[in-house]
């Protein structure tokens, strides 16, 4: 039957808003309960990411948008966690973890996966081979000649 997979915990803060990409096209399952209901479960994704300091309480709405923004740019679905709407049916919150710097905290950023993202469309690598042809995703590219990231600062 395999594993039921309901949180994501994603401590790279460096980078992990740009991962939540992979969320995109996600598939939802339907879970179904004996008396005929059904359910749409819907994973908990914990994200640890950086962000600015605010220097007063005014300031922590415009901190938390930002990150909320950066985690809708990945997710490919601007407003999905931003908006005081999507924040409640989101259950979106956001923590300090710990302060790192003179001008940045670490940041634990909590929601249920938005539905929205199922409609948005996945980001697949591709590569050109020898011959010119492109080749699509990891799937057809023998192990010697698979496609390496590098992430550049």
């Amino acid at each position: 039957k395999g594993l039921e997979i309901d949180h994501f915990i994603m401590n790279l803060p460096a980078m992990a808003p740009e991962f939540l990409d992979a969320f995109r096209g996600w598939n939802f399952k339907i879970k179904s309960y004996p008396d005929g209901s059904t359910l749409q479960q819907r994973p908990i994704v914990h994200l640890h990411c950086f962000g600015e300091k605010a220097k007063c309480s005014d300031e922590v709405a415009r901190v938390e948008t930002q990150v909320l923004r950066r985690c809708e740019t990945a997710l490919g679905f601007p407003g999905c966690l931003s908006s005081e709407e999507k924040r409640e049916k989101n259950d979106v919150r956001i923590r300090v973890v710990r302060d790192v710097g003179p001008r940045k905290n670490m940041l634990c950023v909590s929601f249920i996966l938005p539905v929205e993202v199922a409609k948005v469309k996945k980001i697949v690598l591709t590569k050109t081979n020898e011959n010119g042809k492109r080749e699509r995703g990891e799937e057809n590219v023998p192990k010697s000649q698979k496609l390496k990231i590098s992430i550049l600062n």
